[in-house]
């Protein structure tokens, strides 16, 4: 049964069976739509069919700033509590500006997820990064020798998962989705395309 799965960037799956109502196929259609039309032009040829276009999880950003915020909480309690300050500034103002460290990094977390992407095609995975100027990396999937779910201790609490490409091609350097929803389901379907890809070469 031929199907389409795409998730948005606040973690929404979307899994549309051809035998489904059409007006529940045309409301994933779209959904598909809107999450293609965001991704940078000319990264996908036309030979090639999009399976999955997801974004990390929105809870990303949090992760990768948690340790400086806690960090900078705690340094500016410390300050208040003892009266520290930074050379001539005010206590007020020392702790202000302690904190909005942590903040800064955390707005740098979230200007580095919101244009990244990770793309499943029938013949390829790409990984789509950078605020300025988008960086591409992507593998054949003929060429990726395994895949490994992952998860550290933050994700299994937030119930997301890190997937791991290891590719015997040394041009190919290893990938990992991080921090994605629902990765049983989006591991399951990336094994399923690059099963595919082999029973297609081997044709």
């Amino acid at each position: 049964m031929i199907s389409t799965l795409v998730k948005n960037r606040w973690g929404t799956m979307y899994n549309a069976a051809m035998s489904e109502a059409p007006s529940r196929a045309s409301e994933v259609a779209g959904e598909v739509a809107a999450a293609w039309l965001q991704l940078p032009g000319g990264v996908v040829n036309d030979s090639e069919i999009v399976i999955l276009a997801i974004q990390p999880s929105i809870l990303r950003p949090l992760i990768d700033s948690f340790p400086w915020i806690v960090l900078t909480t705690v340094i500016a309690g410390t300050m208040a509590w003892s009266g520290a300050t930074l050379g001539s500034l005010s206590q007020t103002v020392s702790a202000q500006l302690v904190l909005f460290i942590g903040v800064a990094r955390f707005i740098l977390a979230v200007l580095r997820w919101a244009p990244s992407w990770y793309v499943l095609t029938n013949r390829r995975i790409l990984s789509i990064e950078g605020v300025r100027k988008p960086r591409i990396a992507s593998c054949p999937l003929l060429d990726i020798r395994n895949t490994y779910l992952e998860s550290d201790i933050i994700e299994r609490l937030t119930q997301l998962g890190s997937i791991r490409f290891v590719s015997d091609k040394p041009q190919h350097k290893m990938q990992t989705w991080r921090s994605i929803a629902q990765p049983i389901e989006v591991h399951r379907q990336i094994r399923r395309a690059i099963e595919n890809a082999i029973d297609q070469q081997s044709m």
